[in-house]
Order: structure tokens, then C-alpha cells, then sequence
């Protein structure tokens, strides 16, 4: 064979390893493509048939524990092994019980479990894609994982790993700098820590770039705008704490002269001055205010305060007023369901312990009656969908809202009905 020859064989031969390159790249992103999940099939899953929940009411009784349902896939515990894996809305076991703990149900494409040798991201097949090493996390936020390490030599380290467990981000900050040592995550496009050492707050992108460092706390952004506290106090050794806002460059949007607030949704935000309480918009400016007040709410499972800040959702928000009862309101002010919420009262602690309104979600609210300590359903107009009858109770995600009655599992839908009720579907 001569030196003409050889080349063209060599030419054909590249193009042939080119080919099937092209090839294998392409069924690998059409099997990626695949594992995720469109917006389109995220509102697909809100949508739950009759045929769904009678068939969710047949195989709900072989599992013991539940998750909500995320990206159409519920995690479930069987009752017989106490072994892990994921139902769809028909039922079906799309991913056999063999882990021995979910630890985070599906965001992205990906969700994570715990087995034997340690915890692992698994795709929707449940397929292991890549452990993850030692360390505590709170999962997936925007597609990275913040995971502080505890095996560093140095000490706890935190660093992002991606949904293919690749270490995006190293793992060089310190975890002190998270507020009670929990993993900073992702929201908006950039994540924050704390340096207790210098009294400052560090925000990141997700490459990892500082963005902006600012004195005091800082929490999540919403609306392109996040909530700062910081000793406003221009005298040495004296401290007066007040709440403000920052933009995503570190600048002050919203002065710090708030003693409670919450976060931005629909526009507005819950805010509150020595004198005033309501809510103000992106300007800092009140523009709802009335007979209104915020609860501080006693948790005794974790022995700490927290304040409860309403805040919009589906157009609107259960507030409280000076009576101590709970309503809800409209974004113009207009109450559109009676303050007739009471929380329950810890007379020992001498404060609050139970919430008894949440957000609309899927077009119900969870309520909590006092009396009974049941929680319900109520819509957008008020009318209870569904009686104070459930021990535990969760937002409604993709149509379905987990509940427990009777040391039972089921879910509910917005339409009244129930899988614990089998003759009534």
C-alpha cells in the first residue's frame, strides 16, 4: 500500500472516531435532557386526576413514612423492610425501596440518599451518579450543594459540589462563618456566610468570586434585594440593632432603620419601626399598614424564638392584628378572610407556640385550630375545603398536600379530596 493510500485510510479512520464521538455526545445530552425536568412538566405535575388519587389511596397503605411530592416523584418508606425509594402519582414504584434513607427528595434531576457506605446523589432513575463525602449539607439550592466538610486536618470547611458531585466551589471557607454552623446554599444566583472574626458578611457567585462584603448579617435575596442587620449605634462600646437592605452589589437600598422585617414576594415586604407595621416596597416606603403586629413564636423542640413574618403568596397574606388573631389580606389592604385565627399560647413560657395560618400554595392554606391542635385546609375565599382534622399537615407542592390522621399517611388535593377516604374518592 503506498504513502497515498495510507493517508486516505487514516483520513477515514479520524472521521469514523469523529463520528462516533459526535454520536456518543449526543445520545449522552439526549439522555440528560431527558432526567430533567421542563417548566412545562413542573406545571404538568400540579395537575392530579381522579384515577391518581384513587390509585395513590391502594398503595399508600404498604409505606409507613412520606415526603411531599417533588418533580412528580414522592420519597416513601416501606412498612416491611424500613427501606427507602420514590412513588409517582399513579403509584407506581418507579424507584425500588433499597436505600435506607432519603435524605432530600428531587430538585434539578437529582436527589439525595443514604446506604451503608455513605450518602450518595442519585439521578431519577435512581442510579448513584457520585457520593457524597463526609460532612453535613441541606441539599440542592439552584444546583449546587453547599457541604461542610469534616475531615479537614484544618478544621470544618465549606465548599459546592454539583449534581455530578464535583467539587465546584473548594472547600476553603471556614463553616464558623455560617450562622449555627449549617451549610450556606445558593438563592438568586449568590449564597452569604458570616466572618464572626471581622463582624462582616461575605457573598459569593457560584464560581466561588467574592461579590461584595458588608458590615453586620446579611440573609437570602429576594427580589434582587436582601435583608442586613447592623449595629447602627455611632457610639463606641454601644450597640442598636436595626434591619435594612442591600442590592445584589453590596449598596444600601432600603435604609436600616427597621426593628422586624421579613422578605420581598409580589412586591412588598413586612417590615417594622418602633411605631409602625406593615408593608413597605422596594423603596423602603410603608405602603400597607393598619391595627397590625408581628408574633414572636417559642419552638420548644429547639428551646428558641422565632419571629413571624408574613409575607404575599398567590395575592395574599395572613397578618395578625393587635387582638392577637389571624387573617388574611389582599395586596391593597382589603381584608379578604376574618381575623378568627387564634395561636396557641404556652401559659408556662408565657409566649406563643403554634401558628395557626401559613401561605397559599396551590390555591389552599394550611390553618391550625387551637382547640383541637388539628390542622386544615381553607381556599382563597375562606371556605374550609377541608376541616381541622389532621395531626401533621404540609403545603400543597405539584396538587398534593401531605397529611397524617390517626397515626395514618395521605395526601390531599384541592378538590376535597382525600386518600385516607377510599370510599369517598
Amino acid at each position: 500500500m503506498n504513502r497515498k493510500s495510507i493517508n486516505n485510510w487514516a483520513m477515514l479512520l479520524v472521521a469514523a472516531l469523529l463520528m462516533m464521538t459526535v454520536a456518543t455526545a449526543c445520545k449522552q445530552n439526549k439522555n440528560a435532557s431527558q432526567d430533567e425536568v421542563t417548566q412545562e412538566e413542573l406545571e404538568a405535575m400540579a395537575e392530579v386526576t381522579q384515577e391518581e388519587m384513587e390509585a395513590l389511596a391502594e398503595v399508600l397503605p404498604r409505606y409507613s413514612l412520606f415526603f411531599s411530592f417533588q418533580e412528580g416523584l414522592a420519597a416513601v418508606c416501606d412498612k416491611k423492610t424500613d427501606l427507602w425509594g420514590f412513588i409517582d402519582k399513579s403509584g407506581n414504584e418507579v424507584i425500588p425501596c433499597k436505600f435506607d434513607y432519603v435524605r432530600f427528595g428531587f430538585s434539578d434531576g437529582v436527589a439525595i440518599v443514604e446506604v451503608e457506605d455513605g450518602q450518595f446523589i442519585i439521578d431519577r432513575k435512581g442510579k448513584k451518579i457520585a457520593p457524597i463525602g463526609l460532612g453535613y449539607h441541606n441539599g440542592f439550592h439552584e444546583g449546587l450543594l453547599g457541604l461542610i466538610s469534616t475531615s479537614d486536618e484544618d478544621g470544618e470547611k465549606q465548599g459546592f459540589l454539583d449534581k455530578t458531585g464535583r467539587m465546584v466551589i473548594p472547600a476553603t471557607f471556614d463553616a464558623v462563618m455560617t450562622e449555627c454552623s449549617t451549610p450556606a446554599f445558593f438563592n438568586e444566583g449568590l449564597a452569604h456566610l458570616y466572618d464572626y472574626e471581622s463582624g462582616k458578611s461575605i457573598v459569593i457567585d457560584k464560581k466561588g468570586k467574592t461579590v461584595f462584603e458588608c458590615d453586620g448579617r446579611i440573609q437570602d435575596f429576594h427580589e434582587g434585594l436582601a435583608a442586613a442587620w447592623r449595629n447602627t449605634s455611632d457610639r463606641e462600646e454601644e450597640y442598636e440593632f436595626r434591619y435594612g437592605f442591600v442590592d445584589k452589589n453590596g449598596d444600601e437600598a432600603v435604609p436600616f432603620i427597621f426593628n422586624r422585617v421579613g422578605n420581598f414576594s409580589d412586591g412588598l415586604c413586612w417590615a417594622e419601626t418602633d411605631d409602625k407595621c406593615g408593608f413597605i416596597d422596594h423603596n423602603g416606603e410603608f405602603v400597607l399598614t393598619d391595627d397590625y403586629q408581628t408574633i414572636v413564636l417559642y419552638e420548644d423542640y429547639e428551646c428558641e424564638e422565632f419571629e413571624l413574618c408574613p409575607s404575599f403568596s398567590e395575592g395574599l397574606a395572613w397578618v395578625c392584628n393587635k387582638d392577637g388573631k389571624f387573617g388574611y389580606i389582599d395586596k391593597k389592604g382589603k381584608v379578604v378572610i376574618p381575623f378568627r385565627y387564634k395561636p396557641g399560647y404556652d401559659e408556662e413560657a408565657e409566649l406563643y407556640d403554634e401558628q395557626p395560618c401559613f401561605d397559599f400554595h396551590g390555591g389552599l392554606a394550611r390553618i391550625w385550630d387551637n382547640k383541637t391542635r388539628l390542622f386544615g385546609f381553607i381556599d382563597r375565599k375562606g371556605k374550609e375545603v377541608f376541616p381541622c382534622q389532621f395531626e401533621t399537615a404540609e403545603d400543597v407542592s405539584e396538587g398534593l398536600a401531605l397529611i397524617s390522621r390517626d397515626g395514618e399517611y395521605g395526601f390531599i388535593d384541592a378538590k376535597g379530596n382525600c386518600t385516607l377516604d377510599l370510599d369517598e374518592l
